[in-house]
């Protein structure tokens, strides 16, 4: 029984074995190529390769597209009807005036307005763009030019206590082409809701629309009145016949007594 167990433990360990003695020849053979390869070390220098210069060209790129005002130039707002520059009605045409003063010497031309809600946390975001105002207009040099602008802000946005920043751009170029911008108006507002007072126009027009219907009530009246009028009038008029040409039928009997009596008398 004693050497069935051996011999059983020998067939198992016997693969186990061949594979260690395998694993032992193969890293054998590599550390005898290692050692007959070329060495790593030849004497030759080491070629360390250009070093690297962190220049900022990207920065300075970046900054070239980025479109800025002009120090030749300046532009000034104004509101006219406008009491506080924070608050705007919703629903209604808001009018601007947008100046464009020329300092320097030479001509710009004045392409277009734009402007526009945006998120305040997030200037990329927007909430609410307007019409685009184009007027191609030059400006000579030492001139100044006024140009108008009218938006509408949304009902929709108007009550709560939410606030948008109003982005108003100015986009101009010179006689080289080089494009410039300018925001004269850059803040945060809010838009409120319209409170509608009398309105003088729906007045007048409620008094036309009465005096309208009460001549159509009158022509009605008129006209029934001429209708049906005639024909009761045409109903009543009878023909009575008269004795001796007086009518004696609207004489009191008593009167007619008498007259006879002081006939007879007489």
């Amino acid at each position: 029984m004693l050497w069935k167990l051996l011999l059983i433990a020998s067939l198992c360990l016997s693969p186990v074995l061949v594979r260690a003695q395998e694993e032992d020849q193969i890293m054998d053979g590599d550390e005898d190529s290692l050692d007959d390869g070329a060495p790593l070390d030849d004497g030759a220098p080491l070629d360390d390769g250009e070093p690297i210069v962190h220049e900022e060209t990207a920065n300075a790129e970046e900054e070239d597209f980025v479109i800025k005002a002009s120090p030749d130039a300046k532009v000034f707002y104004a509101f006219p009807k406008m009491s506080d520059e924070t608050r705007f009605p919703g629903g209604k045409m808001v009018k601007a005036l947008i100046g464009f003063q020329n300092n320097g010497h030479k001509s710009f031309i004045v392409d277009n307005v734009e402007a526009g809600f945006r998120y305040p946390m997030d200037y990329n975001y927007v909430i609410q763009n307007f019409t685009s105002f184009r007027y191609n207009r030059e400006v000579a040099p030492g001139a100044t030019q006024t140009f108008l602008y009218m938006f509408v802000p949304s009902e929709q946005l108007a009550g709560g206590s939410r606030t948008f920043s109003l982005v108003m751009s100015l986009n101009y170029k010179d006689d080289e082409g080089n494009l410039f911008t300018d925001s004269p108006f850059n803040e945060t507002v809010s838009v409120h809701e319209v409170d509608e007072g009398f309105d003088t126009e729906i007045f007048f027009m409620y008094i036309l629309l009465a005096a309208f219907f009460g001549i159509m009530l009158f022509g009605a009246q008129y006209l029934l009145s001429s209708a049906f009028g005639g024909r009761k009038s045409a109903r009543k008029a009878i023909e009575t016949g008269t004795s001796g040409g007086i009518d004696y039928d609207y004489i009191p009997r008593e009167h007619l007594k008498k007259t006879a009596k002081a006939g007879k008398r007489d």
